[in-house]
């Protein structure tokens, strides 16, 4: 008699307010029987939810001890202060469950493949020992580039392990259809826009006035422009041995931009060879955070790689500097997939990327080691589920395409090893300078500055940086620093190998800034050091993402989940902003507060040029610690000319009857003394230059057939 009617069940059930309430109280995966009895209470009982406080104090105290090691702040100890309290509330909040853990993606099960297609194989190797060979004497050329192609394709062969899902063909089948009056289509969703704006944001951080920051070339760029010269002229080098070395793929992107795109030879070649190389590198970038994390840590990863002024300023240098981060984050990408997913073709690819990076720049040499850390850490962790001569055949296949990729180096080194090894050298060893004090204390204190370089101070070399502050900007250094405590924390509890991985290489990619034990001013070097930046800022995106994502998740009210939103936007329009700020303004001060103008002195010898006077009759009066005279016929359009000429050798050039230019440095009175000594009739004019202190004079003297002279240039 007390059991409910069908009725009362369905007004129950129908009831909305049960609707919202009661299905909470089912566990799931568990239902309610019909002839159940339904509950009596009605109204639900409010939860209380505790507000995220630790993961924002810690969020905000980071960010506050950051700002204490900023430039002008003058008070470190606050600093350090702010980010112990920083580091103890982070590990409160993962004791207590307020912070979510970084996921780890799952792994396959499946070994290694160690199969091999024995035909290609067999031709493969003496078609390697011919490609070696091939390479003899230091030159690129058709035949050794054919046979260096055709050995990878032959390696590829033999190794490739065929797909369920061919791509390529799937991809060229949809080009067929295309091309026989078919359709092409994709999907684009919100997503894809979102990592279009990130990608548009990067490429216009790097383009943007690229032609004027920086403005001015050193030394430094006059060699890589005569190398890129000796390419156009036919001198097709694998390796530049002038001025310690220079591996060549900077030079190549280069001289295709002047044959292909029509640059002139001058600054923005160089920088726009290294813009575009690492516009590319950014897809990898995305891939890379994507593999470590999620798709947010891969969005987050390319937005602060693309604006971070770090990367910028090493793009923008006009060096090679750049390619040391560009070709890790493929490398790194390949290895941790192909590892997790035991995927063959991911480690042939690492590999090969690995061998090409060593053609980019000297710092990516010890890149070989930081593979061979990440094989130990994986099998250190997976040593009960994986044979270890599956594992050993995996690292074969990343050695054998390495060797590939770099094979046209390993020529060159097989038959100059010292001129190769020579300025590594001269930085690790008395070579060059002696090394002054305990090589192991002096490796030890370098260690310390370039630990400290992302958040402390980056060196003072004003060329590659903003010097004696920070590599990082405010937001990148406290979220990279919290993410060291997090993710070592993290490694003890979940033992994920990843993450031990990208604490251990950091200090491995420093090592060719560290290693500079005979000339311990040059460390920190952002340069060198440039590719920990990949590691450092994937870690940096992986705690800002977990931090905000645990603080959106504790949150339950929709204003506070609309103002966590809101702050994760503004703190990344913040460090965007003063990246923004160190790049366009402070970096580009104090460049032209360092360079000597040479493109001033190099518009007016151009213009002298073209109207009365000759590239032979241009001279630079020269001083100690003055401007690189052959700068100055660069910027005048004409490289290889040394407009170089000392005071004592100016009565050389009265034997030469046409209109004369020679520069004189504003405060050089012996070399403006000799001038008017030796030409009575010539004509002096003062050139005030935009950067105080860089002012100069010129002297003009008319042609002795004439005697004319119409208008100073």
């Amino acid at each position: 008699m007390n059991e409910p009617s069908l009725l009362d069940y369905l007004k129950q059930k129908l009831n909305p307010r049960h609707l919202l309430t009661d299905s909470s109280k089912t566990h799931p995966g568990q239902t309610e029987s019909p002839g159940s009895t339904p509950p009596v209470t009605s109204t639900p009982r409010r939860v209380r939810s505790e507000l995220p406080w630790r993961t924002a104090l810690t969020l905000i105290s980071a960010l506050i001890g950051q700002r204490f090691f900023e430039p002008g702040s003058d008070q470190p100890s606050l600093g350090i202060g702010f980010y112990l309290v920083a580091g103890g509330l982070l590990i409160l909040s993962l004791l207590k469950g307020e912070w979510n853990i970084p996921l780890q993606r799952p792994g396959g099960k499946d070994q290694l493949v160690s199969t091999f297609k024995p035909r290609p194989l067999i031709l493969f190797i003496p078609l390697f020992l011919i490609s070696f060979f091939a390479f003899s004497g230091n030159r690129f050329s058709g035949i050794n580039l054919f046979l260096w192609l055709i050995t990878f394709l032959i390696a590829l062969s033999a190794f490739w392990v065929p797909e369920r899902e061919n791509k390529v063909r799937i991809l060229f089948s949809r080009i067929g259809e295309f091309l026989h009056g078919g359709r092409i289509s994709f999907s684009f969703n919100g997503w894809h826009l979102l990592v279009l704006a990130v990608f548009v944001v990067s490429v216009w951080f790097h383009f943007s006035q690229l032609s004027s920051i920086p403005l001015e070339m050193t030394s430094d760029h006059t060699e890589k422009l005569l190398d890129i010269q000796a390419v156009l002229n036919g001198n097709p080098s694998i390796f530049f041995p002038g001025n310690g070395g220079r591996e060549p793929i900077q030079f190549y992107l280069a001289a295709a931009l002047i044959k292909f795109f029509g640059f002139e030879l001058g600054f923005t070649v160089l920088k726009w060879s290294m813009a575009l190389a690492f516009l590319v590198s950014l897809y990898f970038i995305y891939r890379l955070g994507n593999e470590v994390g999620s798709r947010w840590t891969g969005i987050l990863f390319m937005l602060l790689m693309g604006t971070s002024s770090w990367v910028n300023i090493l793009a923008r240098s006009g060096m090679r500097l750049v390619l040391t981060p560009v070709f890790v984050a493929p490398v790194l990408f390949y290895l941790f997939r192909g590892l997790r997913l035991s995927r063959r073709n991911d480690l042939l690819l690492a590999g090969f990327f690995l061998g090409l990076g060593m053609l980019g720049y000297s710092a990516f040499r010890v890149m070989p080691l930081v593979v061979l850390i990440i094989f130990a850490i994986y099998w250190l962790h997976h040593r009960k589920e994986k044979q270890i001569d599956s594992l050993a055949g995996g690292l074969g296949i990343v050695i054998l395409f390495a060797l590939i990729g770099a094979l046209p180096l390993l020529r060159y080194i097989s038959q100059y090893p010292q001129a190769f090894a020579y300025r590594m050298a001269t930085r690790m060893t008395g070579v060059e300078q002696a090394i002054s004090g305990s090589p192991l204390l002096i490796f030890l204190q370098n260690s310390v500055k370039a630990f400290g370089m992302p958040f402390w101070r980056d060196g003072n070399t004003w060329i590659l940086s903003v010097v004696n502050r920070p590599a990082l900007d405010v937001v990148s250094a406290a979220f990279y620093l919290l993410g060291v405590i997090l993710l070592l924390a993290v490694w003890i509890k979940k033992h994920n190998w990843v993450h031990l991985t990208l604490l251990a290489i950091i200090p491995v990619l420093m090592l060719p800034s560290i290693m500079a034990l005979a000339f311990p001013t040059e460390n920190p070097s952002p340069s060198r050091a440039g590719g920990a930046v990949i590691p450092i800022l994937l870690i940096a995106a992986l705690t800002i993402e977990s931090g905000f994502i645990s603080l959106w998740q504790k949150t339950k009210s929709g204003v506070g989940k609309g103002f966590i939103a809101l702050a994760g936007i503004g703190l990344m329009f913040a460090s965007m902003m003063q990246n923004y700020d160190l790049v366009f303004r402070q970096y580009d001060q104090q460049y032209k507060n360092a360079a000597w103008n040479s493109s001033e002195m190099g518009r007016v010898a151009g213009g002298f040029i073209s109207s009365i006077g000759s590239p032979d009759t241009v001279w630079v009066v020269a001083v100690p610690y003055w401007v690189d005279t052959r700068l100055v016929a660069i910027n005048a359009g004409f490289v290889g000319y040394d407009y170089q000429i000392w005071a004592d050798d100016l009565e050389f050039t009265t034997s030469d009857s046409r209109a004369k230019l020679f520069f004189v440095k504003a405060d050089d009175t012996t070399g403006m003394d000799a001038l008017t000594t030796l030409y009575p009739t010539g004509f002096s004019h003062y050139y005030p230059s935009t950067v105080p202190g860089r002012d100069f004079y010129t002297y003009l003297v008319p042609a002795k057939d004439t005697g004319q002279f119409t208008q100073t240039p």
